[in-house]
């Protein structure tokens, strides 16, 4: 693996996905969810020539690993990882065996995980005191090495066996291995350990100039390079002996967003220009030397379509295409100007909108856009959601609430950068193929209402200066109303009885207002993260929260908690066509529930015999034909077949 760069979070294990639908005379709820989207993560990589079309991701978040055996074409459903994943390794001669440095969430102990079954389940081969933020394999598979804050973990049978690397320095932030030589970096020093296959060596200090942080390393062919994030690097070409300040045609101003090594060795920088006015990322360009950084060709085309690029690879069987890791994605290209994304389905879905043929889905770096959840056979490629060529920004791109409108219409909120908190009102037109700007009010927004009846009236939560806004013109303009008591809203629904009549869920309690959230009566005190009418009646109404689900059937005047559950945090709750109520559970920081359903109404629920593979379930939809049940979670958009 070449070109490994900051250690961001992680994430867990495998299982094949179907193509089609799964057979329908087995009951509904007992058939498997399926996983199908959006590819809009980034991670880390690992290429094994034993499997040459396999890549492996272990996604920023930490929690899972993800792996494609067809070029990126479908991804596995990954099981729990059950730690917190850093780094990534497969083994060069058995494509099964693949390795993650991680931290135990209980412990904050370092783990390495091995995986003997092509990452559908781990388990913890060696632990280590500190934190442990990489691994490395050797061409044979043979040695394998893990390091971290207590310095290095060796083994030398197959990662079967591990032992403490004598005189290692302590605070490693990465390894490479070039042939016999392990490199290892420890913020502002590099250090090697001659002989690591055969007799290891006790680590020895080389000589770097400055001082630079250096949170990553590549090595090949007697290249060495170390760098940060937006920081300088340091380069050898003489197998680490001498050392020198990487420089290039790209400015003195410019920083280098990422610095690495192609798989055929070159050295390839991204560097970014100063940022604009408007505080957004300045321009960036990609240069790459193939004569050990004497001369470099630029590539700015490159710019436009990929943000900061975070890890490169490639395919062993494919060597002339690129793999770069992104933020909002993993991307092949040949020539650094044409990209096609392939990966990885790991973002956290927070709200779903089906808007006509197509469902809608809100992530971290902005909404996707698809017609294959909704789809009875899955198209080949169905996991990649909307690319148009262009990646999305890093930054001001979280989508916290999406509200449909009509088959073409539907709007969301955006979470922006200004001197405050803040949010913008966006509206789409085209079924969310394209977005326009309404209004930027301040705030952080995690839910968004339209009124059933007049679809100019739109209401706005903010969490961030708690407040309920509200418009008349569609969201052009927005009226803010600063309640009493409310800290944080988490989720508006509107009481369609009477005009003005909202539901308020309030990080301290449930709230109605009949004035359009002007003012606001409170029901109850807890954590409500979400309040759903039924549209059957709308004197029914169920409330979901931190360790509740409260149902009322007569608008509000008495509540009563649901039976049988128990105290996980309930983030969802939506009504199918037939009126089964289902409820999801979020599991991010504590055990979940799952999704559970009920057919009296909320009374008693039932836990479902499958649930998606991570349970961190935030957001439920039913599809409008009532043939499938959506699921936004921490990791991608599931689906369930209900019929």
């Amino acid at each position: 693996m070449h070109g490994r760069p900051l250690k961001l979070a992680a994430f867990t294990a495998g299982l094949s996905l179907a193509l089609a639908v799964p057979a329908l005379a087995e009951p509904a709820h007992a058939q498997p969810w399926q996983l199908v989207g959006p590819n809009s993560a980034g991670g880390h990589l690992a290429f094994t020539p034993d499997a040459p079309a396999r890549l492996y991701v272990l996604p920023d978040s930490g929690r899972a690993v993800y792996r494609t055996d067809d070029h990126g074409d479908t991804w596995t459903t990954p099981g729990p990882l059950g730690a917190n994943g850093t780094a990534i390794a497969a083994d060069p001669r058995d494509g099964s065996v693949v390795y993650v440095a991680a931290t135990d969430p209980a412990t904050g102990t370092g783990e390495v995980l091995r995986s003997d079954d092509a990452a559908r389940t781990f388990r913890a081969v060696a632990t280590s005191p500190g934190l442990l933020v990489s691994v490395v394999v050797s061409p044979s598979g043979e040695d394998a090495f893990a390091a971290g804050d207590d310095g290095v973990l060796t083994s030398t049978d197959h990662g079967r066996h591990w032992a403490k690397l004598p005189g290692a320095p302590a605070g490693v932030t990465d390894l490479a291995l070039d042939g016999d030589h392990l490199f290892l970096a420890t913020g502002s020093e590099i250090h090697v350990v001659d002989d690591a296959l055969g007799h290891p060596r006790t680590p020895r200090k080389l000589s770097v100039p400055g001082t630079p942080y250096l949170s990553n390393l590549a090595a090949a062919d007697g290249i060495v390079v170390g760098s940060g994030v937006l920081g300088s690097a340091v380069f050898s070409t003489d197998g680490g002996r001498t050392f020198r300040t990487l420089a290039g045609p790209w400015g003195a101003d410019d920083a280098m967003a990422f610095t690495g090594l192609t798989p055929a060795g070159e050295l390839e920088v991204q560097s970014i220009a100063s940022s604009r006015p408007d505080g957004s990322a300045g321009a960036r360009d990609v240069w790459v030397s193939r004569d050990r950084g004497r001369t470099w060709t630029d590539r700015p085309a490159a710019t436009g379509a990929i943000d900061l690029y975070s890890e490169i690879g490639s395919f062993p069987d494919r060597p002339r295409d690129q793999v770069v890791a992104a933020a909002a994605g993993i991307f092949t290209t040949r020539d650094s100007v044409t990209f096609r994304r392939i990966g990885v389905p790991a973002s956290q879905v927070d709200a779903l909108a089906s808007v006509g043929p197509a469902l809608v889905a809100a992530t971290s770096s902005g909404t996707y856009r698809s017609t294959a959840p909704f789809a009875a056979h899955l198209p080949r490629g169905y996991q990649d959601w909307g690319w148009t060529g262009q990646a999305p920004d890093t930054l001001g791109n979280s989508v916290g609430a999406l509200a449909a409108i009509s088959a073409k219409a539907v709007l969301r909120v955006r979470q922006g950068y200004c001197e405050v908190d803040c949010f913008t009102v966006e509206s789409s037109g085209d079924g969310g193929t394209t977005w326009q700007r309404l209004a930027t009010v301040p705030g952080n927004s995690r839910t968004l209402a339209v009124d059933p009846r007049d679809p100019d009236t739109v209401y706005v939560g903010s969490y961030l200066t708690p407040a309920v806004y509200t418009s008349h013109d569609g969201g052009r303009t927005l009226t803010q109303h600063a309640l009493a008591g409310l800290d944080g809203v988490q989720s508006i629904a509107v009481d369609p009885r009477s005009r003005g009549a909202l539901w308020i869920g309030d990080v301290t309690g449930l709230y109605r207002s009949t004035d359009g959230g002007a003012t606001a009566r409170k029901f109850f005190d807890g954590e409500v993260a979400h309040v759903t009418v039924d549209p059957r009646d709308a004197r029914h109404v169920v409330v979901t929260g931190d360790g509740f689900v409260k149902v009322t059937t007569d608008g509000g005047a008495t509540f009563r908690p649901a039976a049988g559950l128990g105290t996980a945090g309930y983030s969802d709750a939506t009504f199918t066509r037939d009126g089964t109520l289902y409820v999801s559970s979020a599991d991010k920081y504590e055990p979940g529930a799952g999704v559970l359903f009920s057919h009296d109404g909320g009374r008693h629920f039932t836990s479902l015999p499958t649930q998606p593979a991570d349970h961190d379930v935030r957001t439920l939809l039913p599809s409008a034909d009532g043939r499938w049940l959506l699921a936004g979670t921490g990791a991608g958009v599931y689906r369930l077949p209900l019929r």
